[in-house]
């Protein structure tokens, strides 16, 4: 008997997205997440994941403090619109954006919210900022976060969220699926040259997790002479790539994953049980 959670949904349809923002035009970018949202609801998402900083654009920065005159709360005006549209469409959207802290005004997150029809669900933000070319997230202003959190949506999925260079340490990925994440989805501004490289991470912390793999990435040029490839992807507990997105242009691909899938590969690798945390000491 294949058994998985009790009140698991036996699937869920999970949407990955390529797409490009207009730098600093948060309502331009809000408007396009909903024809998004309904192109993606329409062949039958149930999540729907943006990439990183997809309000804003990732590269604002260029301009010497445009992230923290775009900055804001959680909750604030882009949930607000994002709220109405996980309520009308019945779905779950993770989106990428630059929080303004409420309890340290003055500091700034690389965030990502993930909300649906009963409101905000989870906030997580950016821990491992990168500062080598093209990245400069420290030198545009971003504080880190510290934590990564598996929280659980109304179809018994548990999820956790990690952002772009974030997903390059095997640590993060690791916590949240001894932590009993089923699908981890990563929010990304990759850009152009990278290819290969995503598709090794996104394929190994699937596969030495045994756990769904979400990857959604910004896609064109931006501000600072950067471009992005887009490629969004969908993996499977042993690694498989399911679905995978055009590089180059925007796309959506939309795919059912399912619950025994999990089951079935933590049966035959059985990692996350034969973990011996007494002999990784050296590490913490």
């Amino acid at each position: 008997m294949r058994v998985v959670r009790s009140g698991m949904a036996p699937t869920l349809s999970v949407a990955a997205t390529s797409l490009t923002s207009e730098m600093a035009g948060p309502e331009a970018n809000l408007k396009k997440a909903a024809e998004v949202i309904a192109i993606a609801t329409e062949r039958g998402a149930e999540v729907v994941v943006f990439p990183e900083t997809y309000i804003t654009g990732y590269t604002c920065g260029e301009v010497e403090g445009k992230f923290f005159d775009l900055a804001e709360p959680i909750p604030g005006p882009s949930t607000e619109v994002l709220a109405k549209h996980a309520q009308n469409y019945n779905v779950y959207i993770a989106v990428g954006l630059v929080e303004a802290n409420q309890d340290y005004p003055g500091l700034i997150h690389n965030s990502a919210v993930f909300l649906g029809p009963e409101g905000i669900l989870h906030v997580h933000r950016k821990v491992h900022l990168p500062n080598f070319p093209p990245f400069k997230e420290i030198t545009y202003g971003f504080t880190p976060g510290d934590k990564f959190t598996v929280f659980k949506i109304k179809q018994n999925w548990n999820i956790g969220m990690l952002i772009c260079y974030d997903a390059s340490f095997p640590e993060p990925a690791r916590v949240m699926a001894i932590n009993g994440a089923d699908l981890l989805i990563t929010l990304s501004a990759g850009p152009e040259g990278t290819e290969k490289g995503w598709t090794l991470i996104n394929q190994m912390r699937g596969r030495e997790n045994t756990i769904f793999y979400l990857f959604s990435n910004a896609v064109g040029p931006q501000w600072g002479n950067v471009s992005f490839f887009g490629g969004a992807m969908i993996v499977a507990p042993d690694g498989e790539i399911l679905a995978r997105g055009k590089v180059g242009e925007e796309d959506i691909i939309v795919v059912e994953i399912e619950a025994t899938a999990l089951f079935d590969r933590r049966k035959t690798y059985p990692v996350l049980r034969d973990r011996r945390p007494s002999a990784y000491k050296g590490i913490v």
